[in-house]
């Protein structure tokens, strides 16, 4: 549920000004790409009243068609946007619409023009395209969706593509993986305007499992460990991962999914490749690494959510996937 109360961003960080947010669309646009970050900044709105000004804009204006078929209605038409933009936000999508966009219908000239004047520049997924043909990533660092990567590198030599990582900053110009990470980008964007508690709360509000850092893989272990499992281990990975404090050694895991212990350890290996035990102490390491980053809890506190039973065992723990 969305809600309106005042922000619990830091007070300091309160805007002075409105920010004027365009999200950059145009035919055959990943429909996520836009959906996700415009409802961050609306969120940040709402719980900071005057925060941002939102526009979904489009080389020719009117309504856009997404590449899963269904539209936006009354885009603004880019050249007519006559404020200053603090943030550029450029979607991806479809590789010939896109190419289109940026060569055929202004997009590269537009964004060449408003770059020099325009506070922060970002791209969501494929929209790296967008800001490479224009050079604004020679000699920096940044991402894209990871089966594009290659590709990028190739198009666009002077940048160094970092590839799996969730998003990239390099001073003001920010880049995001493939679709639903332009959220995690949005999110990083509002943080780094209006503080972290806001970031968290908007997080919240879209039920995310937690705030992902540009530091995150892009691509899930999680979800690569579900690829080839069957439907009781499928479902048992995700609630190791929410239940780290639990016991769970492999008789009580075994006995989760009705399971012998001696089945049940076989089967787990050989359909994720790693033995419970293994498997458990990598989630508790990536939970405790995660709050470390993300939170100022004391180290007692990151422990405890992390299922370790001491700060010592933790960092010993840490320790050794460090070295590994």
């Amino acid at each position: 549920m969305q809600k309106t109360a005042k922000s619990t961003a830091d007070s300091d960080k309160f805007p002075s000004h409105q920010r004027m947010v365009v999200v950059l669309v145009f035919d055959g646009v990943e429909a996520i790409d836009v959906a996700g970050p415009s409802s961050v900044f609306s969120q940040a709105s709402l719980y900071v009243p005057g925060a941002y000004s939102l526009s979904i804009a489009s080389p020719f204006g009117g309504h856009v068609v997404s590449n899963s078929g269904f539209t936006l209605a009354d885009t603004e038409v880019l050249s007519h946007l006559d404020q200053s933009v603090d943030t550029l936000l450029v979607c991806g999508g479809d590789e010939i619409a896109l190419r289109s966009a940026i060569f055929d219908q202004g997009v590269a000239q537009w964004i060449a023009q408003h770059a020099a004047t325009t506070r922060r520049i970002a791209s969501v997924c494929t929209g790296a395209f967008a800001l490479a043909a224009v050079g604004l990533l020679n000699d920096r660092q940044a991402t894209t969706h990871w089966n594009a990567c290659d590709l990028l590198q190739e198009l666009s030599p002077q940048t160094t593509v970092i590839k799996n990582r969730v998003y990239v900053q390099d001073q003001n110009v920010w880049t995001s993986a493939g679709v639903t990470t332009g959220i995690d980008l949005a999110l990083a964007l509002v943080e780094a305007d209006l503080g972290r508690s806001l970031a968290l709360q908007i997080a919240r509000n879209l039920a995310l499992p937690y705030l992902r850092s540009g530091k995150d893989a892009q691509i899930s272990t999680s979800l690569e460990a579900q690829a080839d499992v069957g439907p009781r281990i499928r479902d048992l990975l995700p609630w190791i991962e929410g239940n780290l404090k639990d016991s769970l050694g492999v008789e009580a895991l075994a006995q989760r999914v009705s399971m012998s212990t001696r089945n049940f350890a076989r089967v787990f290996r050989a359909q994720t490749g790693d033995t419970p035990a293994q498997f458990v102490a990598r989630a508790r390491y990536k939970q405790a690494t995660r709050l470390h980053e993300q939170t100022n809890w004391p180290k007692e506190k990151i422990a405890q959510a992390s299922g370790y039973k001491s700060v010592d065992t933790m960092a010993r723990a840490l320790a050794r996937y460090a070295i590994d």
